[in-house]
C-alpha cells in the first residue's frame, strides 16, 4: 500500500471516529446552549475553559505533537522498539511533572490569568469571580488532556489511530451528562458542565491506555532527562508552541477584545467557532494526524519523490473537503444556527448574531486547513523555525486587522480578523514551502485548488435559495427538514461535479467507501 493510500485509509479512519466525537460535540453545545444561551454565565464558562484549552493546544497537542511524533519516528526506525520505548517513558514521566505543575499554578493564579484572558469582565466583578472560580475548577483539565495528546502521538506513530480519535467523544458525553443530570440540581448550574469536562479530560486519556498496552509502552516513570532525543524534542517544542497554535492563539486574541464588547460577543464568537471546527476537526484534523507519521517515515528514509507525492495529495486533499465547507455553512449559517441552538436561553437574537459571526469565520477555513497541513510538512522535516515565523507574522497582521474592524463590526470583525490572519500564514507558509522543495509542482497545485473553489462556487449558488426557503419555515421541524434538505443537496451537487470533472481526490473516497461497504457484507 502506498503512502498516499495509507493517508487516505487512515484518514477515513480518524474521520469515522472524529465524527462521532463531533456529534458528541455538538450534543454538548446544543445541550449548553438550552441551559445557558449567551447569558453571562455561558461567557464565564467560555473563558474558563478555553484557558486550559488553550495550555492544551500550545503545550501539549500542538507543540508536543509535532515535536514528539518525527523523533519518536526516527528513533523507532534507528534503534528499534526498545529505543522508542524508552524515548516514550521519558517523555511521559517529564510531562506529568510539568503538567501537574502548571495546574498548580493555574489554581493559584487564577485572577490573574482571567484578568489577562478577558480583561473587560473586571468591569462587572461578579462575572469577573464567576470566572475565576471555573478556572480553578478547570484548570487540571490540562493534566488529562496533556498526557492524552502524547499518548495519542505515540500511538499514532505505531500505526493506531482509532482509540486516541474516540477519546474526544467520551470527553464530550461526559459534558453532556454533567449538564443534564447535574447543572437542574445545582445552585450554581454551570458547575454541572465543569464537572462534566473533568470527567470528560479523564475518560479521553483512560480510554487510550489499552491501545499503550498493545502497542508495548509502559508507564513506568524515568527519570534520565539527559536523553539526547529527548533535548531534540524539548527544542523543537520551543517554536512549535507557536507555529503549530496559531489560530488558537488568535482565538485567544478574540476573547481578550470580545471581552470589552457588548454582552453576548464572546459566546457569539464560541458557537460560530465550534460549528466552524466540526469539518475541520472531522477532516482537516484526521488528515494532519494521518500525513504527519506518514511523512515523517518518508522523510526519514531519504524518499523525497514519495514525500513530495505524500505532501500534494495531503494539502489537496484538504481544499478538495474544506472550500465546498466554506461556501456550505456561508450559504446556510443562519438556518443552521437556528435549528441546532434557537431553543431554551437561545434566542433569535443569538442565532442573528451567531451565524453573521460564522460567515466571517468560514472565509479563512480553507487557508486554516491548508496552514495545518503545510506545518506539518515542515514539522516531519523536524524544521519548527519556518512555521514559527509565519506564524508570528500572521499573528501580529491578525491582531492589528482585530483592533481595526472591532469597533465598527464588533463581533464580526474579531471573526473576520481570524480569518485574514489564517489567510496570510497559509500563504506565506506556501511560500516558503516552494522555496525550499523546489519539485513541489506549484502549477498543478494552483489549478486544483482553483478548480475546487469553481465547483463550490457553484454548490453555493444553488444551496443559498434553499436557504433563504428554509428561513421562511414556521416551527422547529420544518426550518430542520429543509435546511438539512438543503445541506444533503450542496453535498451531492459538490460531490457530482468532482465526479463528473474527474477531481483527483475523489477516487480515494470512492475507495474508501467500497472498502466499508466491503465489511458490512
Amino acid at each position: 500500500m502506498t503512502e498516499k493510500s495509507k493517508i487516505a485509509r487512515t484518514a477515513g479512519v480518524v474521520s469515522g471516529a472524529t465524527l462521532l466525537s463531533r456529534l458528541a460535540g455538538l450534543g454538548r453545545d446544543l445541550a449548553t446552549s438550552y441551559f445557558f444561551g449567551t447569558s453571562a454565565a455561558a461567557a464565564a464558562f467560555v473563558v474558563a475553559f478555553r484557558i486550559p484549552n488553550l495550555f492544551r493546544r500550545l503545550l501539549a497537542e500542538g507543540a508536543l505533537t509535532v515535536a514528539f511524533v518525527p523523533v519518536f519516528t526516527q528513533t523507532l526506525q534507528a534503534g528499534g522498539p526498545r529505543e522508542a520505548g524508552a524515548l516514550f517513558r521519558r517523555m511521559f514521566t517529564l510531562l506529568a511533572l510539568a503538567l501537574a505543575l502548571l495546574s498548580l499554578l493555574g489554581l493559584v493564579f487564577a485572577p490573574q490569568i482571567v484578568a489577562l484572558m478577558a480583561p473587560g469582565f473586571q468591569q462587572d466583578p461578579e462575572k469577573f469571580r464567576l470566572t475565576v472560580f471555573l478556572t480553578r475548577i478547570l484548570f487540571p483539565y490540562i493534566f488529562f488532556m496533556g498526557l492524552g495528546a502524547l499518548f495519542m502521538g505515540a500511538l499514532n506513530s505505531l500505526g493506531y489511530f482509532a482509540a486516541p480519535a474516540l477519546g474526544p467523544f467520551m470527553g464530550n458525553l461526559a459534558m453532556i451528562g454533567g449538564t443534564i443530570l447535574l447543572s437542574p440540581h445545582l445552585e450554581r448550574p454551570i458547575l454541572g458542565l465543569c464537572c462534566g469536562a473533568l470527567a470528560g479530560g479523564a475518560l479521553q486519556l483512560g480510554i487510550q491506555l489499552p491501545s499503550l498496552r498493545q502497542a508495548g509502552l509502559s508507564l513506568a516513570p524515568d527519570f534520565n532527562f539527559r536523553s539526547p532525543a529527548l533535548k531534540r524534542i524539548l527544542y523543537l517544542m520551543g517554536p512549535a508552541a507557536l507555529g503549530a497554535a496559531v489560530y488558537q492563539l488568535s482565538v485567544f486574541i478574540n476573547t481578550i477584545l470580545g471581552s470589552f464588547l457588548p454582552e453576548g460577543s464572546i459566546p457569539y464568537l464560541y458557537y460560530a467557532d465550534r460549528l466552524m471546527q466540526f469539518p475541520l476537526g472531522i477532516f482537516t484534523v484526521a488528515i494532519g494526524t494521518a500525513a504527519l507519521p506518514a511523512l515523517a517515515r518518508q522523510s526519514a528514509r531519504g524518499d523525497q519523490e514519495g514525500f513530495i507525492d505524500s505532501a500534494r495529495f495531503a494539502l489537496g486533499l484538504s481544499f478538495f473537503i474544506t472550500v465546498p465547507a466554506m461556501a456550505g455553512l456561508a450559504a446556510l449559517a443562519q438556518p443552521l444556527v437556528g435549528f441546532l441552538f434557537e431553543r431554551g436561553a437561545f434566542t433569535p437574537e443569538s442565532t442573528r448574531g451567531t451565524a453573521e459571526t460564522l460567515q466571517a469565520f468560514v472565509l479563512g477555513l480553507p487557508f486554516l486547513s491548508g496552514a495545518g497541513i503545510l506545518a506539518r510538512i515542515f514539522y516531519s522535516r523536524s524544521n519548527t523555525r519556518t512555521p514559527t515565523l509565519a506564524a508570528a507574522g500572521s499573528l501580529a497582521v491578525g491582531a492589528l486587522a482585530a483592533l481595526i474592524l472591532m469597533w465598527p463590526l464588533q463581533h464580526v470583525g474579531l471573526a473576520l480578523a481570524s480569518s485574514i490572519s489564517s489567510t496570510v500564514n497559509f500563504f506565506w507558509l506556501y511560500g516558503l514551502l516552494l522555496a525550499r522543495e523546489r519539485a513541489f509542482p506549484q502549477k498543478e497545485m494552483l489549478l486544483e485548488v482553483l478548480s475546487y473553489f469553481l465547483l463550490a462556487a457553484v454548490m453555493g449558488a444553488a444551496v443559498w435559495p434553499l436557504g433563504r426557503w428554509a428561513l421562511a419555515s414556521a416551527g422547529f421541524w420544518p426550518l430542520t427538514l429543509k435546511t438539512l434538505g438543503a445541506v444533503s443537496a450542496g453535498m451531492a451537487v459538490y460531490f457530482l461535479l468532482s465526479l463528473l470533472s474527474r477531481r483527483p481526490h475523489v477516487a480515494p473516497l470512492l475507495d474508501l467507501i467500497k472498502r466499508a461497504l466491503g465489511k458490512l457484507k
